[in-house]
């Protein structure tokens, strides 16, 4: 390895082309923080060398300044016969490409000016000489090489001034940082008394004021050593970022560097776009959703909890000892993205999909398990549709049970290696067994009477989570809806305009008072039976946000009005409006409805616990 600073001129001076290779993020920089700031540097220092001229060149410093660009790892690559001299970019290819195209500005604004010599010289930045260039391959002919999804975009960025074809994508970053870098040359030497001057100016600042540290490593250097060390600090890649490179390196290895643009365009590209560069919330830290798939991902396939945090180091020692094809991982791995990208847009009638809304609100450990039987050909539909139900109603009911969370990562990696060990014909069926088998509290999928008794506590909305507890209604809500029910969408838990409502109201003292003539027993008694029925699960439904504040602690009377008026839950209509189902000996209709009451709360309860019985039944 050998390094030291060089010049940015020197680092274009050569007929020489810089490739960035295809292991590399596509390109990433904006405006705000990367563009402005490049402009700045290069712009002051321009003027400090226009202030030098204006002065005849003898009254300037004893030593000129010189702006640091930053660092730029190289690697020289093998000669074909014909081609031109070229080395990778190892690191340092978002600076080296925004560089290009600030040169084919520069060079597009002294062509709008008429100074044809001094847009020649920046062409010398820009491109190699053409006598060097075979004409078989005429892309040569560009200083620097980019991605191919970057492509299309970066040929028109740093096209000649005769070449009027429209931009591939306005979009594109490299497209939109041509326009800005024009325009902001354009004002900034149009600003100046002689336009022309400043430009030469310019172009001499970028040859010999502006340098970068060039280090060139050796034939036997590992790039990957180098680009891991030098991305550890500064700008923070993604793991994916660091699993992307080792896996396309490790094609190269491996002699399949022919597949590798082809692996790249089919197989890895789509992971360096939305939605998969974008931030989720997992407890209260922020990761790429990319990172979270290639965990998921290499869980499966080392059969073991893997954590982010640890995500490349795990996936590096992993392809190590497997023995695996690179190219084959970078194809499993998209196989599996598409596969999360499908089970994300599933349905709230299919049981994985509303497994998939309830994780939203208990855990994501199950995501390993689900991705597998999903993405496993040979695992039939009504298997996957047990193994969601299964998961489920074991999620659910340890929630309701207020069972610890804690073990999860782990039961779920097991649950995988069972149903990893079983026929895929029965991979469900598998999940099922898996889950029974569990003993230990931290793992008991809760039996009937143990899921009976926590919805029936008196103490139920005071305990549990809001979010698992709006789960639980919105479940039951979709679970009491038949083909009779009128058309609308399945509700989801996550649906931020519903709201739990208590029917007769934590603060009842003014509407709903008790009185000595209240029923039987004394006063005392009667009161921990009122303080009792407001947090059970009989008094609880949901209502929209809107309607909420209009019910607030109104009378019954009120409050019966406004629910008839509005809601169309089947948790109201069905069991608050009217008595549910089987009670109807207690009245109906009017009767029923007459009066909200601690008798008809207990009624209620329990009718929806065995509704909740039914909606997750104990399988297996």
């Amino acid at each position: 390895m050998q390094a030291g600073d060089v010049k940015l001129g020197k680092v274009f001076a050569n007929d020489h082309q810089s490739v960035i290779p295809i292991f590399q993020r596509p390109y990433v920089w904006d405006q705000e923080r990367n563009w402005e700031p490049l402009w700045g540097d290069v712009r002051t220092a321009a003027e400090e060398v226009e202030a030098e001229a204006g002065e005849g060149g003898g009254g300037g410093p004893a030593k000129a300044r010189t702006y640091f660009l930053g660092a730029v790892v190289v690697q020289e690559r093998h000669r074909p016969p014909r081609r031109l001299a070229s080395s990778h970019i190892i690191d340092g290819q978002q600076r080296m490409t925004t560089l290009q195209v600030l040169f084919a500005a520069a060079r597009a604004v002294s062509q709008g000016l008429g100074a044809h010599s001094v847009a020649g010289r920046f062409t010398s930045l820009l491109e190699n000489r053409a006598e060097t260039v075979h004409e078989a391959f005429p892309d040569d002919r560009y200083k620097v090489w980019p991605l191919p999804q970057d492509r299309d975009a970066f040929l028109w960025a740093v096209r000649r001034d005769e070449d009027q074809r429209a931009a591939p994508d306005a979009q594109h970053r490299l497209v939109r940082a041509r326009s800005w870098f024009e325009q902001e040359i354009g004002d900034w030497a149009r600003g100046a008394e002689k336009p022309v001057q400043r430009l030469d100016d310019l172009y001499y600042t970028l040859q010999e004021r502006m340098q970068l540290v060039e280090i060139v490593l050796d034939a036997g250097d590992d790039p990957q050593v180098i680009f891991e060390a030098l991305n550890h600090r500064g700008v923070r890649l993604d793991a994916a970022d660091l699993v992307k490179n080792l896996l396309f390196q490790t094609v190269d290895a491996q002699g399949e560097h022919h597949r590798a643009e082809q692996l790249l365009m089919r197989g890895w590209l789509p992971l360096d776009a939305e939605p998969w560069r974008g931030q989720v919330t997992t407890g209260r830290i922020k990761r790429a959703l990319v990172d979270l798939l290639l965990a998921y991902w290499l869980t499966v396939h080392k059969r073991e909890d893997v954590l982010v945090e640890h995500l490349f180091a795990d996936f590096k020692t992993w392809l190590r000892n497997s023995g695996a094809q690179a190219a084959d991982v970078i194809l499993d791995i998209r196989h599996y993205a598409d596969t999360y990208l499908r089970l994300r847009e599933l349905p709230m009638t299919s049981p994985t999909g509303r497994l998939l809304d309830r994780m939203q609100t208990m855990t994501a450990t199950p995501w390993p398990v689900l991705l597998y039987l999903h993405a496993t050909d040979a695992v039939p539909e009504e298997q996957r549709a047990i193994a969601a139900r299964a998961i489920d109603s074991f999620l659910m009911r340890r929630a309701v049970c207020l069972l610890t969370s804690k073990d999860y990562n782990r039961l779920f990696v097991q649950v995988l290696a069972d149903v990893r060990q079983s026929d895929p014909s029965g991979a469900g069926d598998a999940v099922v067994r898996s889950l029974r088998g569990q003993t230990a509290e931290a793992r008991l999928w809760p039996d009937d009477n143990m899921f009976l008794n926590a919805l029936l506590a008196p103490d139920l909305y005071r305990r549990s989570y809001r979010a698992r507890l709006k789960a639980l209604l919105v479940g039951l809500e979709n679970h009491m809806r038949t083909p009779k029910t009128e058309t609308g969408p399945v509700l989801s838990s996550t649906d931020a305009s519903l709201n739990i409502e208590h029917i007769l109201p934590q603060k009842w003292e003014t509407h709903w008072p008790l009185t000595d003539g209240d029923g039987d027993g004394d006063y005392e008694k009667r009161l921990k039976r009122r303080q009792d029925a407001v947090h059970q699960l009989g008094n609880l439904t949901l209502v929209t946000t809107k309607l909420n504040p209009s019910l607030s602690n109104q009378a019954w009377g009120r409050k019966k009005e406004e629910l008839r008026s509005h809601s169309l839950m089947r948790l109201t209509t069905s069991s608050v409006l009217s008595a549910p189902e089987g009670l109807g000996a207690h009245g109906g209709g009017e009767t029923w409805a007459a009066a909200w009451d601690e008798d008809r709360v207990a009624l209620r309860g329990s009718w929806l616990a065995r509704a909740a019985l039914h909606a997750w039944p104990l399988l297996g």
